[in-house]
């Protein structure tokens, strides 16, 4: 009878209690999923809905990566001109995939991509880094989404450093959780992330030695162990001594004054709106004193505080201008703010932060897409101007920036796209972008944009160099242009002249496809 009745319930099955509660955490789960892809969708919307991202320097990287992967096509007469000059140096990864992706598809879908992979990838590597360092508060991850598409660093064009920023934070959860279950292949694994990470941008690859290595002095652990950790970095240091030797060139350094230091950090939530920003500042003082007042179950993590003493500290003597880096110290600001959320234990209060955390998230992204939508009938008209000009012709933009978009200055970049022009001014610095120019070419100096010019443009130089030029809101040299050439472009302040003066015969030869010997470009004769 005993075994009968055993039989009995064991046929049985799960009791309805059970298939309840794995309805329910089915059902759970599915919302979840649902959520995260519509938090995706929200987050890459502003970049698949208009066909130009009015992002600064992002162009002339898609445009550099574009002759990259068609230097020897035949349609273009990029090798005349350009050559690639891959090296160790830091800022590789980008160049890599850019050119990976142009390989197979269009050079603007390569670009979505490559944008959208830009902003997904960053509340994961948050929520990850979270789950290891600040176990319980993984939620806060929620906050990053409000660092995706802000100004530093999407909206600036510094989309290296975004990729370094997601990065920095999946090494750092990798290392804390081999610090508690120390493997040798997890060990190994660390050491490629760690050198991938030096290849994307160098900011990311200071940070993470920073914080570990501040992580294992404050916790007072054995130095073996500091010395275990540091040879994560040591490919990484070696690659970066070699570069600097015999690759990188020769960097100035430039210092904000101090006193500019504190109020910088509201830089970390610049958007397009100057409104909303400060908005948004307002509401997160809120949710801090929320987070904070009264709160039983607040607890205090003195290892990260103390981490982020560290970084603000660097950020206070992190000079502004570093070589071809702009604002190298605000570019710390979002690593700052994600270590901040391993700094405490919220408890309960921590969940009635996401919502606000997502609804500003909706708000700043619905700005950025009003913002992106906003510039698109005036980037079609300036678009126009590349169907004026044959394929394959030398083009010399000359910006003047009193009145001008950040958004603008690059944007003659796309006609290196549509029409395979040659443009002097692509980014080709020694040592960072893995390409370089074969040909003289006469520039104003390192970008095409000015503000007031030290000593007139040598008109003579460009007639002769090249074949048309890119005009844009230079109306005070309207004279001098008008000399130069005939005007066959004029919209929305966007002038074009095809040159008139015959080119010399090693020009002649360039750009009707005859090799020319290779020179070294020099700027500014």
């Amino acid at each position: 009878m005993k075994n009968l009745q055993t039989v009995t319930k064991q046929r049985k099955g799960p009791s309805i209690l059970d298939r309840l509660l794995a309805v329910r955490w089915s059902t759970h789960r599915g919302l979840l999923a649902a959520m995260f892809c519509i938090i995706g969708i929200i987050l890459i919307a502003p970049v698949w809905t208009v066909r130009y991202p009015p992002l600064p320097d992002f162009p002339n990287h898609l445009a550099s990566a574009f002759v990259l992967a068609h230097l020897h096509d035949p349609r273009f007469h990029f090798s005349q001109f350009y050559a690639s000059n891959w090296n160790l140096g830091p800022y590789l990864t980008m160049d890599l995939i850019l050119v990976s992706l142009q390989k197979f598809l269009p050079a603007m879908l390569a670009a979505r991509i490559f944008l959208s992979l830009c902003l997904l990838v960053v509340p994961p590597a948050v929520w990850f880094f979270l789950k290891e360092a600040n176990p319980g508060e993984e939620r806060l991850a929620f906050w990053s989404l409000l660092l995706c598409s802000n100004m530093f660093f999407f909206l600036y064009g510094l989309l290296a450093m975004q990729l370094s920023f997601a990065l920095c934070f999946v090494v750092l959860g990798f290392w804390l959780r081999y610090t508690r279950r120390p493997h040798s292949s997890l060990w190994w694994l660390l050491c490629v992330l760690v050198t991938a990470l030096y290849f994307t941008h160098l900011g990311g690859f200071v940070v993470a030695g920073t914080v570990i290595t501040s992580y294992l002095v404050l916790g007072r652990r054995p130095f073996r162990e500091i010395i275990k950790s540091w040879l994560l970095f040591l490919p990484g240091d070696v690659l970066y001594s070699y570069w600097k030797l015999y690759d990188a060139g020769s960097w100035s350094i430039t210092f904000w004054d101090m006193r500019a230091k504190i109020p910088h950090l509201a830089a970390i939530m610049m958007g397009p709106s100057t409104s909303l920003d400060f908005l948004t500042v307002l509401v997160m003082l809120g949710c801090v004193f929320l987070a904070f007042a009264d709160n039983p179950e607040l607890r205090w993590n003195r290892r990260w505080l103390g981490i982020l003493a560290c970084l603000f500290a660097i950020y206070m003597v992190t000079p502004g201008y570093y070589g071809p880096g702009e604002m190298a110290d605000r570019r710390l600001l979002p690593f700052i703010f994600v270590v901040a959320l391993a700094g405490a234990k919220l408890g309960r209060r921590g969940r009635y932060l996401v919502p606000i955390a997502l609804l500003l998230f909706i708000i700043r992204t619905g700005n950025v897409e009003r913002s992106f939508r906003s510039m698109q009938p005036h980037f079609e008209k300036l678009a126009q101007s590349f169907s004026t000009t044959p394929a394959n012709v030398r083009v010399f933009p000359f910006i003047e920036a009193g009145d001008v978009q950040i958004s603008e200055f690059m944007f003659w970049a796309y006609g290196v796209i549509q029409r395979g022009w040659f443009c002097a001014y692509l980014y080709h610095d020694k040592g960072v972008q893995p390409i370089r120019i074969r040909v003289k070419a006469y520039t104003l100096g390192h970008k095409p944009e000015f503000i007031s010019l030290p000593k007139p443009p040598r008109w003579t130089e460009i007639q002769k160099d090249y074949d048309y030029i890119w005009a844009y809101r230079a109306s005070d040299y309207s004279k001098q242009l008008a000399s130069t050439g005939s005007l066959v472009f004029d919209s929305d302040g966007l002038e074009v002249y095809q040159l008139t003066r015959k080119a010399t015969k090693r020009h002649q030869k360039a750009r009707d496809g005859t090799p020319v010997r290779q020179q070294k470009v020099t700027f500014g004769h």
